[in-house]
């Protein structure tokens, strides 16, 4: 397979089931650390479809909040090559961002994955701590994230991550994220559109890992159903 391929592939199975990507939809590699008030024992699903080249997979992700500060969610997915992906996630705020107009956190994910007939297996664990800053009034918000991935007989590595997300209109938000893991960066951008105000959102997004001299590109489609 050539390198372009192969990155594809990395791309779009990113979690089916080769690297712990613990994120907040609609970004692909970033957690956020801003509590909503409302989000009290309330569940909420994201479900999207992501592509690059000839690869594709298709991911659900059901999530419970405890409360405004703790939630804990499992991401299934599903690649073209057959692949599957399990990941569990944990997140805990310590402070919430409507109060001081910032945020910080923990998140811990343990991803698993089989391929074929080849049973499940246990195949990372990463620890990040996410902080989110309110900008312009609370119109837009930045999120960075830092911590540490251990795949299964690999070496630890770090991985960092920001995005920037700002209202364009009262129901439609645009996003940028930026992610570097090893050798790998991505770049991620598109817009979110809430059908049903916090409820129903539809997400559109283009995505572009450069590794090297290699480059691939892809699009992700999603949709969302929040406070269940």
């Amino acid at each position: 397979m050539k390198a372009p391929c192969v990155l594809a592939a990395a791309l779009c199975l990113a979690t089916v089931p080769h690297a712990v990507q613990a994120s907040d939809r609609p970004f692909l590699a970033t957690s956020t650390a801003a509590a909503e008030d409302d989000d009290d024992q309330v569940w909420s699903v994201e479900t999207w479809w992501q592509r690059a080249g000839s690869q594709h997979s298709f991911h659900v992700a059901p999530e419970y909040a405890f409360n405004p500060t703790t939630s804990i969610q499992l991401e299934a997915a599903r690649g073209s090559d057959g692949s599957q992906g399990l990941e569990l996630d944990f997140k805990r705020l310590f402070n919430h961002i409507g109060r001081d107009g910032w945020g910080w956190g923990m998140t811990l994910s343990l991803g698993a994955g089989r391929t074929g007939s080849s049973g499940w297996r246990a195949k990372e664990l990463a620890f990040k701590l996410p902080w989110s800053l309110n900008v312009r009034d609370g119109e837009a918000q930045l999120h960075v994230n830092a911590g540490l991935l251990k795949e299964r007989g690999e070496r630890r590595e770090w991985v960092v991550s920001a995005a920037f997300e700002h209202k364009l209109a009262s129901r439609t938000s645009a996003f940028v994220e930026l992610a570097r893991e090893d050798r790998q960066t991505l770049w991620h951008v598109g817009a979110r559109h809430w059908i049903r105000h916090e409820k129903l959102a539809l997400d559109f997004s283009v995505q572009h890992l450069r590794e090297g001299a290699d480059q691939a590109s892809g699009v992700v489609i999603g949709l969302a159903w929040h406070d269940l």
